[in-house]
């Protein structure tokens, strides 16, 4: 049974049990009215029951909404790392200059945890550098230029997995979603200029 269905039922038990209450307490109160101080005990136990009832809704709700945070968390977790991990072997590969067999094995189970948590931008857009993987490393080596057509595509990977990672926390203007693509490939331009 889901978080929601038992808040509804524990919900629809507290107005039942609101109601009842009031009722009971009501004839009680009423047929009380000879006494002063047992009607003001009856008082006081209707504000104790309903004190209890709107707590234990209050806290009901709290817990949903930590649950909730622990499981988007969770999930940032998982996404961020799997990125990490995405990055860091194809740094490995980029470095050593070519692609084995275990290389390819590796960037088929990267992009199954992809699947399991990526954004569709991040999906397309890494299919796209899927495409061009593929193409550049035929010949088993990836090289120079190689590398600079994977890097531009990874350009627009890195912005995709940022929109994903942040998730509409910092939500920017479209001017500044732009700038943010600009300077990035800015910055890739710079970089593929610098021939060691």
């Amino acid at each position: 049974m889901s978080l929601r269905a038992k808040n509804i039922i524990i919900t629809i038990l507290a107005i039942i049990l609101a109601l009842i209450t009031y009722f009971l307490f009501r004839e009680m109160y009423y047929s009380n009215s000879d006494f002063p101080y047992s009607q003001e005990i009856l008082a006081a136990l209707i504000g104790t029951v309903m004190t209890i009832l709107i707590t234990a809704l209050l806290l009901n709700k709290q817990t949903e909404v930590e649950l909730l945070k622990e499981e988007n968390l969770k999930i940032l977790e998982l996404k961020a790392s799997i990125y990490d991990e995405l990055f860091k072997y194809l740094e490995e590969v980029f470095l050593k200059q070519e692609v084995t067999k275990k290389d390819i094995i590796k960037l088929k189970l990267i992009n199954q945890k992809l699947s399991m948590v990526a954004s569709i931008d991040v999906l397309k857009i890494f299919g796209k550098f899927i495409e061009e993987f593929n193409l550049v490393s035929k010949d088993k080596k990836i090289l120079g230029e190689d590398v600079d057509d994977l890097l531009e595509i990874l350009s627009s990977l890195s912005n995709a997995i940022r929109y994903d990672l942040l998730e509409g926390k910092h939500v920017e203007k479209a001017s500044e979603k732009l700038e943010i693509y600009n300077q990035i490939l800015k910055n890739t331009e710079k970089l593929e200029e610098n021939e060691v």
